[in-house]
């Protein structure tokens, strides 16, 4: 027997429509642990009785998860919480947009090499995407994805410690994923159902050219990306520098 979801705070705000609502409610209780990645949810019947809505309420609530890619419908089966690694190719799909421009080329690095892991205070513009106070630390990481003809990305990224407590320099550089997030749902039990992306044309810094055994100039996409997770909390700021001789970003 279900249980029935209490109302208290559930209908905050009369800016929202009840389905909205509806939807911000479910995803807190999936990121509390009431629904785990991979699990199937009662049927739209029951779930619209659990929260005290009508059925068309309960439909397009879920309609928004599965929209924003908190939930996956499964044809004949049921309704799921995403779980990355059984969904890679319509996630890939959803978050990933730099492609090879030749089949030849592998789709995604496959190799990831660790430069940095550490626990800093965070530049203005980063603690500010992350919508954290002054003085809070991030984990910071900088690390190369590489393919077998050579590199592919610079990637720089800070999460939210108090989110991401069980991210190590050691797990974040042996995952077998080849996605990072399906990593961070899996290893830190943080699922990231959404992202905010820019997107400039630059150069290569003359440092990372030195480093990398580039030629200066060297010309990169610069991507940064802004991860969220349940309620559209910011948790994780990325940003990836990538070579354009073989790539390039595809918007859908």
């Amino acid at each position: 027997m279900t249980s029935a979801i209490p109302k208290e705070g559930l209908f905050f705000s009369q800016r929202q429509m009840l389905f909205e609502q509806v939807s911000e409610r479910m995803g807190a209780l999936i990121s509390n642990g009431r629904w785990r990645p991979g699990e199937m949810l009662p049927n739209e019947v029951e779930l619209a009785g659990m929260f005290g809505v009508s059925q068309g309420t309960m439909r397009r609530a879920l309609g928004k998860l599965v929209d924003t890619g908190v939930l996956i419908r499964h044809q004949g089966k049921g309704t799921f919480v995403a779980e990355f690694s059984r969904n890679e190719g319509k996630l890939y799909q959803r978050f990933i947009r730099l492609m090879p421009d030749s089949e030849a080329d592998e789709a995604l690095p496959s190799k990831s090499v660790m430069l940095y892991f550490e626990r800093e205070l965070p530049p203005e513009d980063v603690r500010n995407a992350l919508d954290l106070p002054l003085g809070v630390k991030t984990i910071h990481a900088v690390r190369t994805l590489n393919t077998a003809q050579g590199l592919v990305t610079h990637d720089e990224l800070w999460a939210n410690p108090e989110v991401f407590e069980k991210l190590t320099k050691e797990n974040l550089a042996r995952h077998e994923e080849k996605m990072l997030y399906a990593f961070y749902q899996r290893a830190c039990g943080v699922t990231i159902t959404k992202c905010e992306e820019t997107l400039k044309a630059k150069l290569m810094p003359e440092d990372l050219c030195r480093e990398f055994g580039l030629s200066v100039p060297t010309p990169v996409i610069e991507i940064r990306r802004t991860a969220f997770t349940y309620g559209d909390k910011p948790v994780e700021y990325h940003i990836q520098r990538c070579l354009t001789d073989r790539y390039h970003y595809q918007i859908i």
